[in-house]
């Protein structure tokens, strides 16, 4: 009898094991590595809007890990971990004026939201 439990729960293990265990959603905080890439994810929407103006002639600089990091002559413009206080999050929501792209369109609420989750997870250099 206990063999015959075994044959069947152990197969259930192995799936589970192979979905990552099924507990927590999505996100950085699930036990997995980051999900949102800087130089994937983040980066190609800053080369595609904003360093247009911020690409390095002074002021802040986008077009670069190195640049986003050092800020501009508003200060820092993220604040790892924390988007909410992230000025360059509080731009491009237009919560702080002006919003960015400055003559542009917005980005869209998920590219925006790719930005808060690269912020969210450490702001790292991947």
């Amino acid at each position: 009898m206990a063999f015959r439990v075994l044959c069947r729960v152990f197969p259930l293990v192995l799936a589970l094991a192979a979905c990552g265990g099924g507990g927590g959603g999505g996100g950085g905080g699930g036990g997995g590595g980051p999900t949102v890439s800087f130089a994937l994810d983040v980066l190609p929407l800053f080369v595609q809007d904003c360093i247009i103006c911020h690409g390095g002639a002074g002021g802040l600089s986008l077009n670069s890990y190195a640049g986003v990091t050092a800020g501009g002559s508003s200060g820092h413009v993220v604040v790892p971990g924390d988007p909410d206080q992230s000025l360059i999050v509080k731009r491009l929501e237009g919560t702080v004026p002006p919003q960015m792209p400055l003559g542009g369109s917005p980005l869209t609420v998920a590219e925006i939201g790719r930005v808060r989750q690269w912020i969210l997870e450490g702001a790292l250099n991947n």
